[in-house]
Formats: structure tokens, C-alpha cells, sequence
């Protein structure tokens, strides 16, 4: 999750506040906007008593797209207004909670398929070293020479035993994510009753209704995915609409920039 709640600047890349009132959006530079889109207690006001986010938006030129962010940011005002300080602070909380389940869910995920290769990998090598005693014995049988054999099932061995050292490091990292998730759920868990289930459906609810769902969704399709990230994690919703309302924002303003260059 991108946009910010609190006082940490958020970076947009190719805008400057200098800009703000020329006509050439200047590039390489970033303007810092500590946002408060949630209601949060410190916005950058520029001299005309703005917030850096809505001057940039007052200076788009399809009136469309001026009216549409417009009522946007007065939505996003209101929902954060609705909120108490306390509240604001957990909901944060909730929401950094939620990026770092998220986080551990990708590194568990990752864990688990490289333990599947890695113990594709050591049946590999047991079938090699099999084959190879199999070729040892008949050697023997038959009074050959396999001193040759028996060096490169050793060799096979000892890559097998660094292999299995492998998959057991691997799991070890697996239990300790499964514990780290289920420690992180337990506090998502935490944080929702402390705000309250039903006043995290409705932010929820409201900020993916400002958003609306992805280009590629249907609006049905869009609910469902909602409601199920709300059994999983509360959050994780609220952090998926503030990225594409920040997607949309940075895209227009970008789009508008490439034309006024």
C-alpha cells in the first residue's frame, strides 16, 4: 500500500512544487506530499491554501477529470473527519499490520516452491545414488574394477547430505513464516476489535466504492474479491483501494503532464 495516512511523505516522481504554478512540469525531482487522504492531522498547504494534492489536481485541465479528483478528495476528507484521532492511529496500524501479512504470505509462497524443487532435487540424487550401488554390486559380481563407481556415489552422497541441509533450512524458514503469520493475523484480529468490525467494513466499503474496482474487473467479480480479503484480512482491502485511487491520481497527473510539456 502506497498512499500514506499519517505525516510520512509520499513521493511522486517527476513533480515538483515549483511546479505548481508553471506551465513546464519540471522532471527528476520529486514532490513530497504529506498526504492526508484518511484525515490525517498534517497536510503541505501551499500559499493559496491548498494542499499540495489539490493544487495538483487544480491545475488539470479536462474539467472531468478536475470535478471527478475534486470529489474524490472531499470524500476521503470526509471519511477521515468521521474518524477519531484513536482511531486514525489504528487504522494505520491495521493497515501496516496488513502490508507485512501480505509480505510474509509472498515469502511463505516463495519458501514452499523452493522446498518443492529442492526436494525434487534430493530424489534425483537418491535414484543416482541407487543406480550406482545397483552398478557397484553387479561390478562385483562379475570381478570387475568399480573402485570408479563407488568415488562417484560418494560424490553423490555428499551432494545429497548438502541438498537435504538445504531443504531442512527451508523449512525452518516455512515454520518460522507460518508462526510469523499467524502472530500477524493474531494482531489484525486485535486492531479490528479495538476500532470496531463494522466501522472497518465501512471504511472498507466506502473507499472501494471511491476507487471502484480494477479496469480488468467486473463490478460483481470486484465484490467478491472484496468480501473474500475481508474474511482473510480486513485490511487488506482498504490498502487495495487507496493504491488504485493513487494509481488513478498519479496516471492523470501524469497524463496531463506529457501534454502540457
Amino acid at each position: 500500500m502506497s498512499i500514506e495516512l499519517g505525516t510520512t511523505p509520499r513521493k511522486f516522481d517527476g513533480l515538483e512544487a515549483s511546479a505548481l504554478g508553471s506551465q513546464n512540469v519540471q522532471t527528476g525531482k520529486p514532490l513530497n506530499l504529506k498526504t492526508s487522504l484518511l484525515g490525517g492531522a498534517s497536510v503541505t498547504v501551499t500559499n493559496g491554501g491548498m494542499t499540495d494534492l489539490e493544487a495538483l489536481v487544480a491545475k488539470l485541465k479536462n474539467e472531468n477529470q478536475r470535478a471527478k479528483f475534486s470529489l474524490l478528495l472531499t470524500s476521503l476528507s470526509s471519511i477521515g473527519q468521521s474518524l477519531t484521532d484513536a482511531q486514525k492511529r489504528t487504522l494505520e496500524q491495521g493497515l501496516a499490520l496488513s502490508e507485512k501479512l501480505s509480505d510474509l504470505e509472498k515469502s511463505l509462497e516463495a519458501y514452499s516452491g523452493e522446498e518443492a524443487k529442492a526436494k525434487a532435487e534430493s530424489v534425483l540424487l537418491q535414484a543416482k545414488i541407487d543406480s550406482l550401488q545397483k552398478q557397484i554390486d553387479q561390478a562385483i559380481a562379475d570381478g570387475k574394477a568399480h573402485n570408479e563407481l563407488v568415488e562417484e556415489q560418494k560424490r553423490v552422497r555428499a551432494e545429497l547430505d548438502a541438498k537435504d541441509k538445504v531443504v531442512a533450512d527451508i523449512q525452518g524458514k516455512i515454520s518460522q513464516a507460518k508462526n510469523d503469520v499467524s502472530s500477524v493475523r493474531g494482531q489484525i484480529s486485535a486492531v479490528v476489535k479495538s476500532i470496531g468490525e463494522n466501522a472497518v467494513k465501512t471504511i472498507a466499503n466506502e473507499l472501494s466504492s471511491l476507487a471502484g474496482p480494477e479496469k480488468a474487473e467486473r463490478p460483481a467479480e470486484a465484490a467478491k474479491k472484496a468480501e473474500k480479503e475481508e474474511e482473510a484480512n480486513p485490511f487488506a482491502a482498504i490498502g487495495e483501494s487507496l493504491d488504485r485511487i493513487e494509481r488513478d491520481i498519479e496516471e492523470t497527473i501524469a497524463e496531463n503532464r506529457v501534454e502540457t510539456v
